[in-house]
C-alpha cells in the first residue's frame, strides 16, 4: 500500500536479506518476459528476463548506456548499487543507486514508482554478468528492501529522487562504502564549471549490445541558465555541459554525478533525464542533491 508521511510516499515490501547466495531480481513495464516467467516463483526470475530502463528520456528508447565512458575497477566506486524491481505481470526493471549510509540507498524517483512488488539491491560488484537466473556466480551482497520512499511532490522531471531502506546494516568493506552527499555540511555550492564524473552500467553507443562492466565518464557542470536553453530546469536541477559522445542514458537513472573535493568524492546529482538519442548534443539533467539533503536527513534520521 502507499502511505504519505514526512513529505514522502512510502512503499512497503516484504523483508528478506540475501548475501553471498542465490537471489532473485526484477524488471520494467516496457518489457514483457517469456510465458514461463512466474512473478510468484522467484526461482523463475532470470538474468535473461532483465531489462534496464531508468533514465526519464524525452522520447521512448530501449537503449541504456554511459556513452563514451571508461571501464571502472572493482572498488573504484564502492558506493555504487544495482537496483532491480519486480513490477508484476512478468515485468522487471533496473536502475543505479548509491549507498549513503549503513541502511539507505539513494536513487531516482522514477526508479521507485509505480508501487513495486519487491526491490533488490546488489552491492559490491562492477560486472553484472555474474547475475544469473536467481543467483550470482561470484561473491556479492544482495538485499530485498523493506521500504521504498518517493518524494511526495514527484514528477518525472521534478523532485526526481527516491530512497530505499535496507533490512540489515550494509556490510562495508573495500568494495562497499557509502558516499558523502554534497551539502551535508550546510554549504550549498552550485559546482558550476567544475569537473564531474557520472557512473553507471550500459551500452557504449546507440547500436551497442551493452556492457556488463560498470563505466564512468568525465563531464563538466554547466550553469542552469545555459541548461535552460535546452530543458525546463529549476534550481533543483544540475546539468552537465554538451560533450558529444559523453552522456548518461537509459539504465543510468538513479546513478550519481560526483565531484572530488580534496580527493574525497561528493555526490552532487542523481541521474534524472535527458535526450533519448544519446550520445547527443544536449545536456544531461540531474536532481541537485544539495536541495534535498534536509529531506533525506529527516527521512533517514541519518547524519550524512
Amino acid at each position: 500500500f502507499t502511505m504519505i508521511s514526512m513529505n514522502v510516499r512510502s512503499i512497503f515490501c516484504a523483508v528478506v536479506v540475501l548475501a553471498l547466495s542465490r537471489h532473485a531480481f526484477c524488471k520494467p513495464a516496457s518489457y514483457q518476459v517469456n510465458s514461463e516467467f512466474d512473478v510468484n516463483n522467484r526461482n523463475n526470475l532470470t538474468a535473461s528476463n532483465f531489462a534496464s530502463f531508468g533514465y526519464y528520456a524525452m522520447k521512448k528508447d530501449d537503449t541504456e548506456r554511459i556513452a563514451g565512458g571508461q571501464s571502472a575497477n572493482l572498488g573504484q566506486f564502492p558506493f555504487m548499487a544495482v537496483v532491480h524491481r519486480l513490477m508484476g505481470q512478468g515485468m522487471v526493471s533496473q536502475c543505479g543507486g548509491t549507498i549513503i549510509s549503513s541502511r539507505w540507498v539513494l536513487t531516482a524517483g522514477h526508479c521507485v514508482q509505480p508501487t513495486p512488488h519487491t526491490y533488490f539491491v546488489v552491492l559490491g560488484i562492477i560486472d553484472k554478468s555474474i547475475i544469473q537466473y536467481d543467483f550470482v556466480l561470484q561473491p556479492a551482497v544482495a538485499m530485498i528492501t523493506t521500504q521504498g520512499y518517493l518524494h511526495s511532490d514527484y514528477e518525472p522531471t521534478f523532485n526526481d529522487i527516491g530512497l530505499l531502506y535496507m533490512p540489515q546494516d550494509i556490510p562495508f568493506g573495500d568494495t562497499i562504502q557509502p558516499i558523502r552527499l554534497a551539502g551535508y555540511n550546510g554549504v550549498m555550492e552550485s559546482f558550476e564549471g567544475e569537473d564531474a564524473i557520472a557512473v553507471g552500467w550500459g551500452k557504449d553507443g546507440p547500436t551497442g549490445t551493452g556492457t556488463s562492466n560498470l563505466k564512468y565518464t568525465s563531464l563538466s557542470i554547466m550553469s542552469n541558465q545555459q541548461c535552460s536553453q535546452y530543458w525546463a530546469v529549476t534550481s533543483n536541477h544540475v546539468c552537465t555541459t554538451v560533450q558529444y559522445g559523453h552522456n548518461t542514458c537509459q539504465g543510468d537513472s538513479g546513478g550519481p554525478l560526483i565531484v572530488y573535493k580534496n580527493g574525497v568524492p561528493l555526490q552532487v546529482g542523481v541521474v534524472s533525464y535527458g535526450d533519448a538519442n544519446c550520445p547527443s548534443g544536449k545536456p544531461d539533467v540531474f536532481t541537485r542533491v544539495t536541495k534535498y539533503v534536509k529531506w533525506i536527513q529527516k527521512l533517514t534520521s541519518s547524519k550524512l
